[in-house]
């Protein structure tokens, strides 16, 4: 490829917005999935043709997908290219990683952070039945919160994970009275309630992991920390300066100082980023969550630009980002309901109904996607 056409393909590269991270986890046995449509934000991504070389899988019209056996365990390279028309637009090298299976004991501690969709019964849920099921694995979940705001159950499903919660929100909830009221737009999604993070000091509070982990899981550590924020902090901005205003302002202090305060008191702790899920891939499901107030394509525009920033975020505190954003169905793996075609025509349709939150089996691959992620991190060890 000579000079002036790689310039020109970068160039129409920035204008396609093609966002996926440099590695992609996997592990035996699970389907692992790059879906074209959640790395870019063309309103037509069906316009695009995608082509991936590596030795392992198949490429697919909508996705690029592998199953691999123990004879796959290893680096592979991957390059990504992406056409329309015209040729070659795009192109990106990665690094699909398969772990190893787990030959010796390991025992580590896992503690999620998140907003609605780590604290809807799914993600956190799938991830431990999950590791219930590898033989030299032991995982056990830390947290206060449960599935839908339900009570915490003895070595189960446990994490910090409240809908409508950013990165800011931890800092924030403090010496309020809690209450069980719904927020108006998740059913069981209590409206009121406290960072458990934060603790009094002086005349005021602060956010004390080193409490929080006396308090909650008997002064231990946990060993690994995976945070997914995000929606929450940008969902609602309208242009790219706001995103850009909401980083600098309500997101990047927040990052650093729970950053620092992890390390802090375990310098050791693996801590690591998900990416965001790109939300369902229709228009329908923004309609029917919000309207006229937001749309699909202002989001996406948004996640690539929160992306881009977070992924800087992750490189700059050695932090690993978890590509669940490319992991996820967002044609089949959020909620559709039926409805009549029109006021005068009573044939019945599926529509996606639902912009952000996953049906189970779009949960069921974020889990897929952290639990190779976390086998790939343990056979390092």
């Amino acid at each position: 490829m000579n000079l002036f056409t790689y310039i020109k393909m970068k160039l129409r590269q920035k204008q396609l917005r093609l966002f996926i991270p440099e590695k992609i986890y996997a592990s035996v046995r699970r389907e692992c999935n790059i879906y074209f449509n959640n790395i870019i934000t063309s309103i037509n991504p069906e316009k695009y043709f995608f082509e991936v070389e590596c030795n392992l899988g198949r490429t697919d019209s909508d996705r690029f997908r592998v199953t691999p056996t123990e004879e796959n365990i290893g680096d592979h390279p991957l390059i990504l290219k992406i056409y329309d028309d015209s040729g070659l637009i795009a192109q990106q090298e990665l690094t699909l990683t398969v772990a190893p299976e787990i030959s010796s004991e390991k025992e580590f501690s896992l503690l999620l952070i998140g907003d609605s969709q780590t604290v809807a019964e799914g993600y956190p849920d799938q991830l431990h039945a999950l590791f219930k099921t590898e033989k030299n694995i032991s995982c056990r979940m830390v947290g206060t919160n449960a599935a839908n705001y339900t009570v915490p159950v003895k070595n189960g499903a446990v994490h910090e994970g409240y809908g409508g919660w950013g990165w800011r929100t931890f800092f924030q909830k403090y010496d309020i009275e809690e209450n069980d009221n719904n927020d108006g737009l998740h059913p069981r999604n209590p409206a009121v309630r406290n960072s458990r993070f934060l603790f009094p000091d002086g005349d005021g509070f602060k956010f004390d992991f080193a409490q929080y982990c006396q308090k909650y899981n008997s002064g231990k550590f946990p060993d690994y920390i995976i945070i997914m924020l995000g929606t929450n902090d940008v969902f609602c901005c309208k242009s790219d300066r706001e995103v850009d205003t909401e980083w600098k302002n309500n997101i990047y202090p927040y990052i650093k100082k729970m950053i620092a305060e992890f390390r802090r008191c375990n310098p050791s702790v693996k801590i690591a980023f998900n990416t965001v899920t790109t939300g369902a891939a229709s228009q329908d499901a923004f309609g029917k969550s919000y309207q006229t107030s937001y749309n699909m394509r202002r989001w996406r525009l948004n996640l690539y630009r929160y992306h881009l920033k977070l992924q800087r975020a992750a490189k700059k505190f050695n932090i690993d980002l978890v590509p669940v954003h490319t992991a996820i169905d967002c044609k089949n793996g959020f909620p559709f309901e039926e409805e009549n075609l029109n006021m005068n025509n009573d044939k019945k349709v599926l529509r996606l109904c639902n912009g952000v939150h996953p049906s189970r089996t779009g949960y069921n691959q974020i889990a897929d996607c952290v639990f190779a992620y976390i086998k790939n991190k343990l056979s390092s060890e």
